[in-house]
């Protein structure tokens, strides 16, 4: 019980890590593009949102690390429990062992249990018992040190899950620290927005209507192409393919890789408020991804290209549709496949 549930809290902590890792990669992603956006002498609404980001992931990476530090705790409870058990197991057992050794040299016991022998034959077996006592406490004498051993071993695994937990505290610690300059950024380019927010209120909300009416448009396409789909006859080679198709797309959720690589996430699907605008909410279709200018866009699964359409304000826009699933990439500024290609995981579609 105790080796499976050590092995339940390794898996556990691999998780939390492989999450750290994937939010400390985010943060970097986030420091590059902001790097790129310096130039700029005004503080942009992206620019925001790429601190937003970091910020989140940093919580997120000390959320973390107080969950490993959870688990290590209990853990180092759980070999703490295991070395004071084995410890006092030692001590009886050696105490027996040293009093039964003392008792019987002391009373010369084994002499007179040998000399009390009452012919040859009785004698005979009384020298085979004490044999047979002496391989007994040798066989005692190999297990107390097995014991000791043992518990020498789990007195190491508890002092390096002991440094492991000061490692991490000490991780937390930097990270926190991270955390406060990255709020302190945040709150300071927020000031700067709210100085001409008279300004800027209206022009965020006028970019929001346009957003929300794009939004709309692409809907739009999306339910013309389904319907479309569903008025088109289909051969039993080709529902087998959809099925197929949507089958294994349905069981990557989760999985799926980001279209652009090094790009961060800064607008996430939903309602939500709006990043600096009090009262202002979004209701956002999709998922909005920073990237530097230029970047391969690429499909997220295989599947077949069914429209490439140019929106006033999204640019070039591409639906791939994988079985009963649909995929839209917008915001391209050229397009590399044509309608009814078939593409490939991570096939650049566009930049």
């Amino acid at each position: 019980f105790c080796a499976l549930n050590l092995a339940a809290q390794n898996q556990s902590l691999d998780a939390l890590r492989d999450e750290i890792r994937r939010a400390e990669e985010e943060i970097r992603a986030t420091n590059e593009l902001l790097a790129k956006t310096k130039k700029d002498k005004q503080v942009t609404q992206n620019q925001l949102k790429l601190i937003q980001n970091r910020i989140r992931n940093r919580k997120q990476i000390i959320a973390n690390l107080e969950k490993q530090t959870q688990v290590i705790n209990g853990d180092i409870g759980t070999k703490n429990d295991t070395v004071h058990a084995m410890q006092n197991e030692l001590r009886k057992e050696y105490a027996d062992m040293v009093y039964a050794a003392y008792k019987n040299y002391k009373l010369n016991n084994f002499l007179v249990f040998l000399f009390a022998s009452k012919d040859f034959n009785d004698a005979t077996r009384r020298i085979s018992y004490m044999r047979r006592y002496n391989r007994m406490r040798q066989q005692k004498a190999e297990q107390i040190k097995s014991v000791a051993d043992s518990l020498h071993v789990q007195i190491g695994e508890l002092e390096n899950r002991k440094a492991e937990l000061t490692k991490v505290r000490d991780t937390r610690t930097q990270e926190v620290s991270s955390l406060g300059k990255d709020e302190k950024q945040y709150q300071s380019s927020l000031s700067e927005i709210n100085t001409k927010s008279g300004k800027l209120s209206s022009e965020i909300r006028k970019k929001q209507s346009q957003i929300n009416k794009l939004q709309q448009r692409i809907q739009a396409i999306i339910a013309e192409e389904a319907r479309k789909n569903r008025a088109t006859p289909k051969s039993a080679a080709q529902e087998e393919y959809i099925a197929n198709l949507s089958g294994r797309f349905d069981q990557n959720k989760g999985l799926l890789p980001y279209p652009v690589r090094g790009g961060v996430i800064v607008d996430r699907y939903g309602v939500h408020p709006h990043a600096t605008q009090k009262g202002l909410m979004v209701n956002n279709k999709g998922v909005n991804i920073a990237s530097g200018s230029g970047a391969e866009v690429r499909a997220v699964f295989e599947g077949d290209i069914t429209q490439i359409v140019f929106v006033q304000g999204l640019n070039n826009t591409v639906i791939i549709r994988h079985g009963n699933y649909l995929t839209t990439y917008s915001n391209l500024a050229s397009v590399n496949v044509k309608t009814g290609d078939k593409v490939t995981l991570n096939q650049v579609i566009g930049r």
